[in-house]
């Protein structure tokens, strides 16, 4: 390749590069910068920088550190879970051959392509304690007495907040599983059906195997995604009852836009990306060889 060629390829990926720089590097740099500031929105003339104090801070002088770290968890784990193994099940149902079953499949991806702030908005109304039709068809079914108040009782609260996030999110890991289901050969099954596999068999030892790569992306972006969700718990309870449901993510938010301490919420933010990263390397290193 001659020295024309190349500085033409340079040409070419530089608006690629430039956006890059503009839309992350920059944002992340700036980020990381005001994690070290004392920045304080009410208060522009005292803002100073600070080094570390913001991260010492919040590790150990914030009282619902636990609390925060231990929602997330459930939040991610809960989160996770459900959307892989309701996605697992529709995908193995829909992979089969039957009536109109490209109707189903379209018809299966509706919450994920909704935007999530109106998802949301659309479980508040079917949660609301009230007029919400989610109580009146359980008085229907005979399985309630009272309405109940699903975003604010807190034996109820977590299973309808990880409900909402299961609905909106399992039609990605469904469709990524189907996708990894339609590339197994059909021989290995006809093989096992010959050989008298009964079909747990040949899903435990044909199917988990084949779909392991896909599993091993799937299950990574799912938790990268949910440690840093911010919108369904936002709009459905905003971290309550008195921060009951509160986790890393919206912390963010509400510290930084709510109180307006922005170094303090950018610490924060960076611990969690911090975490998120390093579980992501971990993962990686730990199943690399498997896949």
């Amino acid at each position: 390749m001659g020295e024309r060629e190349m500085a033409v390829g340079y040409a070419l990926l530089l608006p690629g590069l430039l956006g890059l720089a503009i839309f992350v590097v920059y944002p992340v740099i700036s980020g990381v910068s005001l994690a070290f500031q004392s920045q304080y929105l009410l208060e522009p003339e005292k803002n100073r920088w600070v080094g570390f104090q913001n991260f010492v801070r919040f590790l150990t002088q914030e009282p619902k550190l636990g609390l925060y770290i231990g929602n997330t968890v459930r939040w991610v784990l809960g989160s996770v879970v459900g959307r892989v193994t309701l996605g697992m099940i529709l995908a193995l149902l829909l992979n089969r051959d039957m009536p109109f079953r490209g109707v189903y499949r379209a018809l299966a991806l509706i919450p994920w392509v909704m935007p999530g702030v109106v998802s949301a908005i659309i479980w508040q109304w079917i949660y609301n304690a009230n007029w919400g039709i989610f109580n009146h068809i359980l008085k229907v079914l005979g399985l309630i007495r009272e309405n109940i108040t699903w975003l604010a009782d807190r034996k109820f609260i977590w299973p309808a907040i990880l409900l909402v996030s299961i609905w909106h999110g399992y039609p990605f890991s469904y469709a990524f599983i189907l996708a990894g289901l339609q590339v197994i050969p059909h021989d290995l099954y006809e093989a096992a059906l010959i050989d008298g596999a009964s079909r747990w068999a040949s899903f435990r030892y044909i199917t988990l195997p084949m779909l392991r790569p896909v599993l091993f992306v799937l299950l990574l972006l799912q938790t990268v995604w949910n440690a840093n969700e911010f919108t369904a718990i936002w709009m459905l309870t905003k971290g309550g009852p008195a921060d009951y449901t509160m986790t890393l993510a919206p912390l963010v938010y509400q510290t930084s836009f709510i109180f307006y301490r922005v170094g303090y919420g950018a610490s924060i933010a960076v611990l969690l990306s911090a975490v998120v990263m390093t579980f992501a390397v971990i993962y990686i290193r730990t199943v690399r060889s498997e896949v």
